[in-house]
């Protein structure tokens, strides 16, 4: 589970938002609308194993995502910051 906080607020209702996830050798970069938000080490390596579990819409401590996911890509490899922007304006 991705568990991190923007220390910006919420994603706002009722207005698209692009959130990116690359994670290169444990680390874990997490970009909103193309701009990086977070970044942190030791993030597990749950994507190549065939045991392994990720979840989206998941909240560890409350209430999961209410909303809607829309174009879900998930890419093999570490996406660099100038191709987070890429996607963010197409």
């Amino acid at each position: 589970m991705i568990r991190f906080s923007f220390g910006e607020g919420n994603v706002q209702t009722s207005e698209w938002t692009h959130l990116a996830y690359s994670v290169d050798n444990g680390t874990l970069t997490v970009y909103v609308n193309g701009e990086q938000k977070f970044s942190g080490s030791n993030f597990p390596d749950i994507f190549t194993g065939t045991d392994s579990v990720f979840s989206l819409g998941v909240n560890w401590r409350d209430a999961p995502f209410k909303g809607q996911l829309d174009e879900l890509q998930v890419y093999e490899g570490a996406l660099s910051p100038a191709q987070v922007a890429e996607l963010v304006n197409r």
